[in-house]
């Protein structure tokens, strides 16, 4: 596996979607697996080079027009799946991220509040588990 010097700032978070993904000589097709602020893992129909510059359009649910992200940076590869930083994003598409990441972030915090909810023991462990 081909590794590229970085770190993360932002949690990534589980979001599929299809996308398109050009470079310098080639446009393929993909699907976006985690999206965060500031990167996101994509698997697609071609292997990408590690360091890499690449354009993506993401086909988000419910919207008119692709998502488009102008200048990503290729940052891990693994077989088909690669790490992207994004490095340049217009306005507008951070706006729409960071709506969609907000939406995400929700349904992220109700699932955990959900399944503690539901096994206090989780929380806290010193908690006995009742069985029924």
């Amino acid at each position: 596996m081909a590794t590229y010097p970085h770190t993360r700032s932002y949690l990534r978070f589980p979001f599929y979607s299809p996308l398109v993904l050009g470079g310098e000589s080639y446009v393929c097709e993909g699907a976006l697996r985690n999206l965060s602020l500031r990167g996101c893992s994509i698997v697609s129909d071609r292997k990408l080079a590690l360091g890499s510059i690449v354009r993506m359009s993401l086909i988000v649910p419910d919207q008119a027009h692709a998502l488009p992200i102008e200048m990503s940076r290729v940052i891990w590869i693994r077989n088909h799946e690669s790490g992207v930083e994004f490095v340049e994003l217009p306005l507008h598409t951070r706006l729409h991220l960071n709506r969609i990441l907000r939406a995400v972030l929700i349904q992220f915090l109700n699932a955990r509040k959900d399944r503690e909810w539901q096994n206090p023991a989780v929380k806290n462990p010193s908690l006995p588990v009742i069985q029924h």
